[in-house]
């Protein structure tokens, strides 16, 4: 981010150069140089000998631009043999026991059955609300661990109206 002399000079640079009296004397101060940006940096400038004796020099130097070892590497990953406890960072199965009920095949018929139930809209305030939709548990997931997969103890929500109930992320209810 810029500080505020940083801002005021490209502000008082830019002013400068809608000067046309200026712009002319910088364009004659300028006369006569290379311009900096332009085609090869410094090739240019080489003649055709210097060219062609570089040319020479790095040809039959192709370097493997891997080694074996590294090859097999990037096979072994792409054919999936660095996954789970194979995996260099692998952490011991630490996937907490909610995640792993969150993405079970139980919850995804729960979270469908809930939308089926509610029609698939916002049960507080319709289509209106927006087509993003959450399935919200009515008593709190952690706290009832009973009546996680209980239809009844479900409703659809949009994102906006999820925010605002008390048992959203990990409020107090």
């Amino acid at each position: 981010m810029k500080t505020i002399s940083e801002n005021k000079h490209s502000i008082a640079t830019k002013k400068l150069w809608q000067n046309p009296e200026y712009r002319k004397h910088m364009s004659e101060a300028h006369k006569g140089q290379k311009v900096w940006n332009k085609g090869l940096k410094g090739v240019q400038d080489w003649s055709a000998e210097s060219r062609n004796k570089v040319s020479r020099a790095l040809k039959g130097r192709k370097k493997p631009l891997r080694t074996p070892e590294h090859a097999k590497k990037i096979a072994d990953a792409i054919r999936g043999r660095f996954r789970g406890k194979n995996s260099p960072t692998w952490k011991g199965g630490v996937t907490s026991i909610n995640q792993m009920i969150r993405t079970s095949v139980e919850y995804k018929l729960w979270r469908k059955s809930v939308f089926e139930r509610d029609g698939y809209q916002c049960i507080w305030g319709g289509k209106e609300h927006g087509s993003k939709l959450h399935a919200d548990h009515i008593k709190k997931f952690s706290d009832y661990p009973e009546i996680r997969f209980a239809i009844d103890n479900g409703r659809t929500l949009c994102v906006k109206c999820h925010l605002r109930t008390n048992t959203y992320g990990n409020r107090k209810g």
